[in-house]
């Protein structure tokens, strides 16, 4: 009799805890009991970005760099060489040897979208600012009946190159929320070169002279584009949710093989200010040969090795096209604003 009750019993307590299970696992499984247990997903940026970088960037320049401060070779183009000449002007001081091209920091714009969790777009700016310059003092003859002078002379170069990218960066380690580090592929760069080749010259003759001082500025200015291409190596660090510090080391590719005029200012030594009125000496200018042709748009940036034949003639030998080398490092720090 009680071993019959036992086994009747036993079936109802083993329905009774199967319901008690069934209702803590429908309990378990509500939204609410579903958010208690599930951590908190990790810190994500969102898919677009804007940053500003700023840095260094050191483009080869050889061609360039060593005809501005090899004696001897000159630049056709530059107004130093142009100016006119006379027996105590010849080329070797009328090109004058000026340091190389050199630049402080530059500064730049990023935009970057994230197509997937490791690979991005990335749109870049970069601008780079060269300069160069000397001084020196010169012999200027600049009429027959005045005798030579001697003048300070300013040699001014600056180049200006700016650089737009579009590229892509793959996270090879890549910590949402907390930081990256990155390959960049700059597979599309176009590279945008200007320069100013100055003269600047400041006559200051006594007063009584049939001359007033005078001041004079000659220049060409240059213009070229060319393709251009970069890879290396970045990171960053997030230090909140939507700011992150990085730092990129990249090496630039590229070669701007036409570097033209664009435009040309003469010195105006030909016209020279005019015999004041009240004058009795009314001498011509001394005539001074002109041995080369002034350049004009569209005239390739060429050097040239000169040769002085005689007191009035001189000659262009060994003439080349001077290629603007854009090969060089370029790092940067940039600061980056995730939205």
């Amino acid at each position: 009799m009680l071993l019959a009750l036992a086994v009747g019993a036993a079936p109802a307590a083993a329905q009774e805890t199967a319901q008690e299970t069934a209702q803590e696992t429908a309990q378990e499984a509500t939204p609410e009991a579903f958010e208690q247990h599930t951590p908190p997903p990790e810190a994500k940026p969102s898919r677009w970005s804007v940053g500003l970088t700023a840095g260094t960037y050191g483009p080869s320049l050889r061609a360039l760099n060593y005809a501005l401060n090899t004696p001897g070779l000159v630049i056709q183009q530059d107004p130093n060489f142009l100016i006119p000449r006379n027996q105590d002007l010849p080329v070797e001081i009328r090109d004058v040897a000026a340091p190389d091209l050199t630049s402080t920091i530059n500064y730049g714009i990023e935009a970057q979208w994230q197509l997937m969790p490791r690979v991005s777009l990335v749109i870049m700016t970069l601008n780079w600012q060269g300069r160069s310059q000397v001084s020196d003092t010169i012999t200027m003859s600049l009429r027959s009946n005045l005798p030579p002078v001697t003048v300070p002379r300013t040699a001014r170069y600056n180049l200006n190159i700016n650089q737009l990218w579009l590229g892509w960066r793959y996270a090879f380690f890549d910590r949402p929320g907390q930081g990256s580090m990155f390959f960049n592929l700059g597979v599309g760069g176009v590279s945008v070169a200007d320069m100013n080749m100055d003269s600047l010259i400041k006559v200051i003759l006594p007063e009584g002279q049939l001359i007033p001082s005078f001041a004079s500025i000659s220049s060409t200015e240059m213009h070229g584009t060319a393709y251009s291409t970069r890879y290396g190596l970045g990171g960053e660090v997030f230090v909140s949710e939507h700011i992150s510090v990085g730092f990129h080391v990249n090496y630039i590719f590229g070669e701007m093989q036409k570097f033209r005029v664009q435009r040309f200012f003469p010195a105006g030594f030909s016209e020279l200010p005019p015999i004041p009125p009240d004058s009795t000496n009314n001498l011509p200018p001394n005539v001074i040969p002109t041995s080369f042709a002034l350049p004009e748009v569209g005239d390739q940036l060429s050097t040239a090795q000169i040769i002085t034949e005689r007191e009035t003639a001189e000659l262009a030998r060994d003439v080349h096209d001077i290629v603007l080398d854009l090969d060089g490092w370029e790092a940067a720090f940039t600061f980056r604003v995730y939205y």
